[in-house]
């Protein structure tokens, strides 16, 4: 860059400092004593446009200008953050920087170009530009990127897919590891994404195929394997040859998704062998995904296997057998005593987990044992062993209507909006009346789910309780109140009429958008006329301090029960969710929460202080979306739409494509791996400390 433009660039970013500075709190004068803390300051500039998602001249001029600096971290920062903004209207201004000097640049522009692009508009000549670079690139790692991304767009025309396609698969067998991992990164993006509508080539089924033989055991190679066989199992092009190959693999990732290929594999005579072969596999995660496959292609030989593996030393498998046995054994003895005898193993103070699975299992088997067991499990001190108590209920008609209705009552939210399902598939609208009057209630996904129950209502209050339970969430201005809200307000469209049209109207400038447009659609409903939401964007709040960020490097996780792992933070890429996740651990927020979705071979998750999707941390927070992958032990933050974060963490325990560029990575596990594999549903935070360099 020249002299000249140099200091162009200088004095436009004095012209945004001067406008942002005072709004981020850090003042202009020491900004200018020296280069490092103009560059801090035009960092957190840059945060402040980010985290308000560009929304004013000033917070997309402050991106714009960070994109011109000659300063290859503030270039990268500022292409991230365009990226993220994810408007189709930004990629010429991203593309620009494909031709940066600084490979590290270039990774990002191509990453944010991805990003940008998923909002839709014409493609084709960014599809040709990244192409282009795909074959000129001088650096593996960019080309990497670029094969990824390509993968990752949304095609509408099928002949620029195929195309894209065609060239992905020629560099399968790159001798760059990172080319190579970025090309086979696209094609099982490509499977995945539109396997159905678009089937892999016969010659790209070949070179993935081919790809299952990269060697060797650094991380780079392993992905390399598991993309491609998730890629054939995504395109449904498993085989026999293929399957057995990758069961034998060192790696135990892989041979899990050999095992998944066996689900869906068709005339596979061999299958019945391959399934038990995987049975007895030495990592759980493949036990775990065999005992799917034997209980739908397997069970026909009976349930010994599934019985043995009631014992294994995983409590995940072990489970997983048990919610299989329920399933019953067309041949061979009944499992009903030996699960009732598991079910029968309830007491007060040791482990629920297999009791409560088998209580669940023995409901589907035989009603009359599990009715007789039942009333241990509804009247347990542990309310997550009712809430299995009601699942089992549920299972078991009219003759458990009593005790549905007792635990429609209890004190737990999660227990109370299992009850009230059971209540509804036994009494239809005859319980609407013990619905209107759960509404009472502050808990956002019990509010959601007696509002989705009241789907068809003829009781002439329930427009009217709705509306007055809205106001009452409304008003205590909480951003994860949105699930709970948009229920209700679907409710309404659907029971409300015209005569509602007067209250409903001030929810078109609710702060959250989903609401304000929910609201419109029930008012257009209502009136036969177009109306709509005034609130188009999130609200935003203060962002953080880089200067406290930086400083965060990771974070020691010891659960309840004595275990602990080990996390490392990524300040310089998320910081704003490492800034609130170190926050709300400092102030013992996750203290006593528990890990309340466990689901083996995906994630758990945890951080709600009502231990369900729905209870969060406010306000939201902005997704950080980026260039790390969600692999294994990759630590994300749950969220149920863009920039709807709440402090609820996840942990990835495969790898994991499909949320890759949708759900922020802020940390990794690095160390106690095994101790996140044995979380349990229900076990609890004991403390997260925080640690600084």
């Amino acid at each position: 860059m020249s002299s000249w433009s140099n200091q162009i660039v200088r004095v436009f970013i004095a012209f945004v400092l001067s406008a942002v500075a005072p709004a981020i709190g850090m003042p202009i004068e020491s900004a200018a004593q020296n280069s490092s803390s103009a560059t801090l300051t035009f960092r957190q500039a840059m945060l402040a446009a980010e985290d308000s998602r560009a929304a004013d001249p000033v917070s997309l001029a402050t991106l714009l200008t960070g994109i011109e600096s000659p300063n290859e971290e503030i270039q990268q920062i500022a292409v991230r953050a365009l990226g993220r903004l994810e408007r189709f209207n930004m990629s010429d201004r991203i593309a620009r920087l494909l031709e940066a000097d600084q490979p590290a640049v270039r990774r990002e522009a191509v990453n944010a170009l991805g990003q940008s692009l998923q909002r839709g508009g014409d493609l084709s000549d960014y599809v040709s530009m990244l192409l282009a670079r795909l074959e000129n690139e001088r650096d593996p790692e960019v080309r990497g990127v670029i094969a990824e991304t390509l993968g990752r767009l949304p095609y509408l025309d099928s002949q620029t897919l195929q195309r894209v396609e065609l060239i992905l698969g020629s560099f399968t067998s790159s001798v760059e590891p990172a080319i190579r991992l970025g090309a086979v990164g696209g094609l099982e993006a490509i499977a995945r994404l539109r396997g159905d509508q678009t089937p892999l080539a016969a010659q790209t089924i070949a070179q993935l195929r081919a790809a299952l033989t990269t060697s060797g055991s650094d991380e780079r190679a392993l992905r390399t394997r598991r993309l491609a066989l998730a890629a054939l199992n995504a395109s449904g092009s498993g085989d026999v040859g293929t399957i057995s190959a990758a069961l034998d693999d060192s790696d135990a990732q892989t041979r899990r998704l050999a095992t998944l290929a066996l689900l869906d594999a068709d005339d596979l005579p061999e299958r019945q062998l391959l399934i038990e072969k995987a049975l007895t596999d030495r990592s759980a995660m493949v036990r775990f995904d065999a005992l799917v496959a034997y209980g739908e292609h397997g069970r026909l030989r009976g349930c010994n296997s599934l019985v043995d593996a009631v014992e294994d030393q995983s409590s995940h498998v072990s489970l997983r057998a048990l919610d299989l046995l329920g399933e019953g054994c067309p041949t061979g003895p009944s499992p009903t005593s030996f699960v009732a005898s598991i079910a029968g193993g309830l007491n007060r103070d040791g482990d629920w987990h297999r009791p409560v699975h088998a209580l669940v299992a023995l409901s589907k088997l035989n009603q009359n044992r599990a009715a007789g067991l039942l009333p241990r499990f509804v009247e347990h001190p542990v309310w997550q062993v009712r809430m299995y108590g009601a699942r089992a209920a549920t299972q078991l008609g009219p003759a458990s209507g009593v005790m549905l209705a007792e635990l429609a009552d209890d004190p737990n939210a999660n227990v109370r909006g299992v009850a009230l399902r059971g209540l509804v598939a036994l009494e239809g609208h005859a319980a609407d009346d013990v619905l209107l009057q759960a509404l009472v209630s502050d808990d956002y996904g019990l509010l959601r789910t007696v509002a989705n129950l009241l789907e068809g209502s003829p009781d002439r209050r329930t427009p009217t309780i709705l509306l007055s339970t809205l106001a009452r969430l409304t008003a205590s201005a909480r951003d994860t109140s949105r699930d709970a809200r948009v229920a209700i307000l679907q409710r309404l469209k659907e029971l409300g009429s015209r005569r509602n049209a007067g209250v409903l109207r001030p929810y078109l400038e609710d702060p959250d958008p989903r609401v304000a447009a929910t609201a419109a659609e029930a008012l257009s409903e209502w009136t036969g006329q177009t109306v709509l939401a005034r609130t188009s964007r999130l609200r935003t709040g203060k962002p953080p301090s880089l200067e406290a960020v930086i400083g965060l490097i990771g974070a020691h996780v010891r659960m309840v029960n004595g275990a602990e792992f080990q996390l490392t933070l990524f300040p310089e890429e998320a910081p704003a969710t490492v800034e609130r996740f170190s926050q709300l651990a400092r102030k013992g927020y996750y203290d006593t929460l528990t890990f309340h979705r466990v689901v083996p071979n995906f994630v758990i998750q945890g951080g709600s202080p009502g231990a369900n999707e729905f209870m969060g941390d406010g306000p939201y927070m902005r997704d950080e979306l980026g260039l790390r992958p969600h692999v294994r032990g990759a630590v994300g933050i749950s969220t149920r739409g863009r920039d709807t974060g709440d402090a609820q963490i996840f942990i990835n325990l495969v790898d994991n494509p499909r949320l890759d560029h949708n759900f922020t990575v802020f940390a990794q596990v690095t160390a106690g791996m095994n101790a996140v594999d044995a979380i349990l549903e229900g076990d609890a935070i004991d403390r997260i400390e925080i640690i600084e360099r």
